[in-house]
C-alpha cells in the first residue's frame, strides 16, 4: 500500500483546471504506485472553485487560500493563478511547508523569480515547476537523441511556438496584455515554453544576439467581471496593449551552437504549436506539439541515398512519458498535450512519495526567465546581451 497524498490547486481557471485533471489521472500511472486524494480547489472567484472542483472530483472548494495553507491535512499544492499574483501568493505556500509545484513563470522578473528560487529551496519540501511540454513523449525523445549523441555535436537549432489566442482584436484586454502584470507577453506567456524546449534539448542558452518584439494589435476591449479564459468583450470601453504580440530572438548556446526562437500568440490559424529542430555533425530530429505522438529524425550513415532521408517515429512505450499516460499503452496510440500534464503531475507526487528533487525546480524556471530578461534588454538597447546563470 502507498500512503496517500491529499492535494489542493490554487487557481480555478485553465491552467488550475489542467492541473485538476492532471491529479485526477495520475494514479494511472504503471510504473509506480500512486495515491491521491482529491481535496480542495481554491479561488476567490469561489463559484468558479466549485465547478472545478466538480467537474474533477475535488472533494471541497474555497475561496479562502490562507485558511487552506492553514490545514495540517493537506500535503501538496499546486499554484496556477495569473503571473503577478506569484510574487504574493507563492512566499505564503513555501512557508506552509507544504509540496508545491508552481506553475511557469514563478515571477514575473528575474528578481522576482531568484526571490522565489531561494525560498523553495530553504523549503525541506519538494518544489517544482509546471514545465509540462517535456513531459511529452516526442519531445523527450527527441532530447534523449541529442543526449545520446545520434546527432553528432548540434550546431544549430530553432524553436518556436505559436498560437492564435491572441488573434481576434476582440479579445478581452485581460492580465496578460499588460506587462506590468504579466513580465511580458509572447514572450514570456508562451516563450517560456519555448525557451525551456530548447534549453531542455540543446543545453543553456548563454547570450540572446539580438530581439525583435512587436505588438500588433495596440488596444483590446475590457474584460467582464470574473472573466476567465481569451474569450471575446463585447465592452466599448477599451484599453492599451503594453507587451508584445511576436517576438524574434536570436540566441547562442553555452555549447557553441546558435539558434533562433519564434514566438507569435496572433498566428492565425494554429492554436497551439510548439516545436524543436535540432541540427548536427551527424543528423538532425524534429518535433511538433501539433503531433505530439512523434517525432523524426535523420542519422547519417546509410549509404544508400534512395533510401536515406529522414524518418517518421510514432512514440510508444520505449519513450519516456509514454506507458504512464497513454490510454491504451501501445505503440501508435498516440498523447497529446492533455497527457503532458498527467506526466507533470506524476513526476511531482513521485518525487513525493521518494523525497527526491524535481528535475524542473524552481532553478530551471529562473534560467528560463534570465533568457526572457535577456531577451526584453536586447530589444530596448539594441545590443547583445549575455545571460548570466549561476
Amino acid at each position: 500500500m502507498t500512503t496517500p497524498i491529499r492535494v489542493a490547486v490554487i487557481g480555478a481557471g485553465m491552467t488550475g483546471q489542467a492541473h485538476a485533471f492532471g491529479y485526477r489521472t495520475a494514479m494511472m500511472s504503471v510504473s509506480s504506485r500512486l495515491s491521491v486524494e482529491l481535496d480542495t480547489i481554491a479561488d476567490p472567484n469561489l463559484p468558479l472553485a466549485e465547478s472545478v472542483a466538480a467537474r474533477y472530483g475535488f472533494a471541497h472548494a474555497t475561496g479562502d487560500i490562507d485558511a487552506l495553507l492553514q490545514r495540517d491535512d493537506i500535503d501538496a499544492i499546486s499554484v496556477a493563478l495569473p503571473n503577478f499574483l506569484h510574487a504574493e501568493v507563492l512566499p505564503k505556500v513555501l512557508a506552509s511547508g507544504k509540496h508545491v509545484l508552481a506553475e511557469k513563470p514563478i515571477g514575473r522578473t528575474v528578481e522576482e523569480s531568484t526571490s522565489l528560487q531561494a525560498l523553495a529551496e530553504a523549503s525541506p519540501a519538494v518544489t517544482g515547476v509546471g514545465f509540462s511540454f517535456r513531459r511529452l513523449p516526442g519531445l523527450a525523445a527527441l532530447a534523449q537523441a541529442v543526449a545520446d549523441g545520434r546527432l553528432g555535436d548540434v550546431h544549430t537549432v530553432r524553436g518556436w511556438y505559436y498560437a492564435d489566442y491572441a488573434a481576434n482584436p476582440a479579445g478581452a484586454l485581460s492580465w496578460r496584455y499588460s506587462q506590468e502584470q504579466s513580465g511580458g507577453g509572447a514572450v514570456l506567456d508562451i516563450g517560456s515554453h519555448a525557451i525551456d524546449a530548447v534549453q531542455f534539448v540543446a543545453g543553456r542558452i548563454s547570450r540572446v544576439a539580438q530581439a525583435s518584439l512587436k505588438t500588433v494589435i495596440g488596444e483590446r476591449p475590457k474584460p467582464a467581471a470574473g472573466a476567465i479564459g481569451h474569450g471575446a468583450s463585447t465592452a466599448t470601453e477599451t484599453g492599451p496593449v503594453t507587451n508584445d504580440d511576436i517576438a524574434l530572438l536570436s540566441v547562442d548556446f553555452e555549447n557553441g551552437a546558435v539558434g533562433h526562437i519564434e514566438l507569435s500568440r496572433i498566428a492565425h490559424g494554429i492554436p497551439n504549436g510548439l516545436g524543436v529542430t535540432v541540427f548536427g555533425t551527424r543528423g538532425h530530429a524534429s518535433f511538433d506539439s501539433i503531433s505530439a505522438g512523434e517525432f523524426t529524425i535523420f542519422e547519417d550513415g546509410i549509404t544508400d541515398s534512395a533510401y536515406n532521408g529522414p524518418r517518421r517515429v510514432f512514440t510508444g512505450p520505449e519513450h519516456p512519458y509514454f506507458t504512464d499516460v497513454a490510454a491504451m499503452p501501445g505503440g501508435g496510440v498516440g498523447t497529446g498535450y492533455a497527457e503532458a500534464f498527467t506526466a507533470e503531475i506524476q513526476e511531482f507526487l513521485r518525487s513525493i512519495g521518494a523525497g527526491t528533487p524535481m528535475d524542473t525546480d524552481f532553478g530551471k524556471a529562473t534560467e528560463m526567465m534570465r533568457v526572457v530578461g535577456a531577451a526584453l534588454e536586447s530589444h530596448r538597447t539594441g545590443a547583445p546581451v549575455s545571460v548570466h546563470t549561476n
